[in-house]
């Protein structure tokens, strides 16, 4: 039995956002996942009883918000939840929407602490051999800051597996790369030997901590390491931008 169709008066422009709307709730009823075909062009247009160019633009404005993929031949399907549409969403923020770095950078601190919290209870010995070989190599990088800043964003990202927790995972990567490693690099070449040292030892807090299995202790080194790299990031950035021209 067709769908009632899509009536509403509303500019042509505006019917194939309200059809894609109407789709994806009818996906989400289905309980379809990641992986899962759409209906074909036809079907959907004789269930919602609309013309197969509104279909199709319904269709790409599904793709273009990172919930389907295209694939030529087989039709549409559901894409897998990734940090993807998360790090665009937070790029948009930064760059057009003029959001401030302090402010992505406040919304990052409370999922790094449970992040670290949540890898304290579920971390698993092959994991936690993965955070101590990466602290080893920090170790080793400290004064290079290339390599350094990659180590940094392995061993946030592999705290937030270690998390179990997917959102939390995507959230950490998308939020890290809105920021782009050139800002973090940037920013981590202004601090001294002893600033660099300090946060070094703060990573091995957290690590030491997630091996002991203890979310306190973890949860409250990424308190203290994120208080003070927020502070300092906030300082260097806000700070040199006051002084721009």
């Amino acid at each position: 039995m067709p769908e009632t169709p899509i009536t509403h008066p509303a500019p042509s422009s505006a019917l194939p956002a309200r059809l894609a709307d109407h789709i994806l709730s009818e996906l989400i009823q289905r309980g379809a996942g990641p992986g899962a075909f759409l209906p074909s062009e036809g079907e959907l247009g004789n269930r919602f009883q609309v013309s197969r160019p509104v279909i199709r633009e319904a269709i790409k404005q599904l793709e273009g918000r990172g919930l389907i993929e295209v694939i030529n031949g087989r039709g549409a399907r559901i894409r897998p939840l990734g940090e993807q549409q998360l790090r665009a969403y937070f790029t948009h923020a930064i760059a057009l929407q003029r959001v401030p770095f302090r402010e992505l950078m406040e919304a990052r601190k409370p999922i790094e602490i449970q992040s670290a919290r949540l890898a304290a209870q579920r971390r698993t010995p092959d994991q936690l051999d993965a955070l101590q070989d990466i602290i080893r190599r920090m170790r080793r990088n400290i004064g290079n800051a290339d390599a350094y800043v990659d180590l940094d964003h392995d061993l946030h990202a592999l705290i937030a597996d270690a998390s179990g927790n997917l959102i939390i995972a995507h959230l950490v990567r998308s939020l890290r790369g809105a920021l782009n490693d050139l800002t973090h690099e940037t920013l981590y070449r202004r601090r001294n030997r002893q600033q660099l040292e300090r946060v070094h030892a703060l990573h091995e807090s957290i690590v030491t901590e997630i091996g002991y299995r203890n979310p306190d202790g973890a949860g409250h080194a990424m308190d203290i390491h994120f208080s003070e790299a927020l502070s300092f990031l906030i300082q260097r950035r806000e700070g040199g931008a006051a002084r721009s021209p």
